[in-house]
């Protein structure tokens, strides 16, 4: 295939600082055969005239103005919109580097991969960190599933990977406030037979203090482990020598809940009590398997023993050490 076009999509809500920065920076890449689809959803700012703006200057952006409902809906407007060959995500607080696009196509073109990752820079409050491969690796499904359970240089982002298009067929977001990418992301891999991952530092993403995913509820969190469990059945049903990988990522996806709880509502904790009691006991029967995750570290491991307890001490202690992380790392644990 000559040129295959690219459709690019970024979801747009109360970003009007941050996003022209990230549109010259799609508008700008050296490779050309793009779309561009920018979904306003339903900004109270003055984003919505921004993507006009753009829309009008350059014939490959596409700008879409919807009802606020949420980073899922926007982004499978896009999906439902793309014509392109390859799908590209770009959130519209962040901002990619000239060349991206075209040295990700250019290693799926290469390598014959379904997906390209390329490395990424996050920069938090207090520290800056730059992921990604020392040399170009070509996986093949297992490997790059494995990667992703990992959660460490494959994550689930759907911003720092190129998609072909296919893969994206009978997929779409699910619909809810946070941790949408989890729950899509495992199925989409499972699609993928080759996996490319190039060295290049080229999407740099921004952890903000506002925003659905800077305090999310406990609510949240717990649909955090439940979309966790999700993957893990699915996976664990066909890729049977993946699951002591997948049973400590499932257990410590429950530590969020212990460290926020106190930072919750009485009638919200009260509402969730019962789903709460029966984490805890699912990490008490799996303490031991979740030891083995790596990276844990010691505040880590003390954490593992405090999700297996439902009491005070215990809830207190995960937020302390939680505050503990965050002082030593510059982000939560």
């Amino acid at each position: 295939m000559e040129n295959p076009k690219i459709s690019i999509i970024v979801p747009v809500y109360k970003v009007e600082p941050y996003l022209r920065r990230c549109l010259e920076s799609i508008v700008n890449q050296t490779y050309r055969n793009l779309e561009i689809i920018v979904v306003d959803d339903g900004s109270p700012d003055h984003c919505g005239a921004i993507c006009d703006e753009y829309a009008a200057k350059d014939e490959r952006v596409k700008a879409v103005h919807k009802a606020n409902a949420g980073a899922a809906s926007a982004r499978n407007t896009g999906l439902d919109m793309a014509s392109g060959d390859y799908i590209g995500w770009v959130d519209s607080d962040d901002w990619i580097e000239p060349q991206m696009f075209e040295v990700m196509l250019s290693g799926i073109m290469i390598y014959d991969a379904d997906v390209a990752i390329c490395g990424r820079e996050e920069s938090f409050p207090n520290q800056l960190l730059q992921i990604g491969w020392k040399k170009t690796e070509l996986l093949n499904r297992e490997q790059a599933i494995g990667l992703l359970i990992e959660d460490d240089l494959v994550r689930s982002y759907l911003w720092d990977k190129l998609w072909k298009r296919e893969l994206f067929r009978e997929i779409r977001i699910p619909q809810i406030k946070v941790y949408e990418d989890l729950a899509i992301m495992y199925p989409l891999f499972v699609k993928a037979e080759r996996v490319v991952c190039l060295p290049d530092i080229l999407y740099h993403y921004e952890h903000r203090d506002t925003g659905l995913t800077a305090a999310p509820s406990l609510k949240d969190r717990i649909d955090f482990c439940r979309i966790t469990g999700e993957r893990y059945d699915a996976l664990e049903r066909d890729f049977p020598l993946l699951r002591e990988r997948l049973m400590p990522v499932l257990v410590t996806s429950a530590i969020p809940i212990w460290t926020t709880y106190y930072e919750s509502s009485r009638e919200e904790r009260k509402r969730f009590d019962f789903q709460i009691k029966l984490i805890s006991a699912f990490c008490r029967k799996h303490y031991k398997d979740a030891l083995k995750r790596k990276r844990l570290g010691i505040i880590g491991r003390l954490s593992l023993r405090l999700i297996c307890h439902v009491k005070p001490w215990a809830f207190w202690g995960a937020w302390l050490m939680n505050k503990l992380y965050q002082w030593r790392h510059g982000k939560p644990l």
